[in-house]
């Protein structure tokens, strides 16, 4: 995956390859983003008696020893409601139909990931502000943007010697045109 000769470039490159957030879009590219900063960045955290930030939704079928069915079933609701509230019904309601799952399976959760990676790529359409975590010569991925992640972001850069006007910053899809 990692790496100048990683197999994942060249199958980006089928797609115009990975997109410079510092130049507007002019052409197909991909950008990356990642399910679970989504999620503390969408506010999507659950209480939590010893976190103030929340916790994460156990919400992988595939670990059974820390997979929690009222987890899953709270992050397709939520997931459900931004995508009705987005005017897209039939996936929404897809996406409430896994909440009703008894028994989720692994592809489940990938279809509900893919939703919630949907959810990004939407707000970057509007145009909404996200935030691009990383940089260039590293790599970075998109989500969108809220102050429970952003302070979490930060805090994290201050705790590794990183300097988080390096490593988190605003982003809006900018196009020609």
């Amino acid at each position: 995956m990692f790496g100048t000769d990683a197999p994942i470039w060249r199958f980006l490159e089928q797609f115009g390859g990975a997109a410079d957030p510092h130049e507007p879009v002019t052409d197909t590219g991909v950008i990356e983003t990642y399910p679970v900063l989504a999620i503390i960045a969408l506010g999507w955290t659950l209480p939590h008696s010893t976190r103030s930030t929340g916790r994460l939704p156990k919400y992988n079928p595939a670990r059974r020893k820390t997979f929690l069915i009222s987890d899953w079933q709270y992050l397709c609701q939520r997931t459900s409601s931004e995508l009705e509230a987005l005017g897209l019904p039939e996936l929404a309601q897809s996406v409430a139909g896994l909440a009703r799952a008894g028994a989720p399976r692994k592809a489940d959760q990938d279809c509900l990931d893919a939703c919630i990676c949907l959810l990004v790529a939407l707000y970057l359409a509007e145009p909404r502000e996200c935030l691009m975590v990383g940089n260039m010569d590293t790599g970075y991925i998109v989500v969108p943007s809220g102050n429970l992640l952003r302070d979490e972001l930060h805090a994290r850069c201050d705790n590794t010697g990183r300097a988080h006007s390096e490593w988190v910053r605003p982003f809006v899809l900018r196009s020609v045109g």
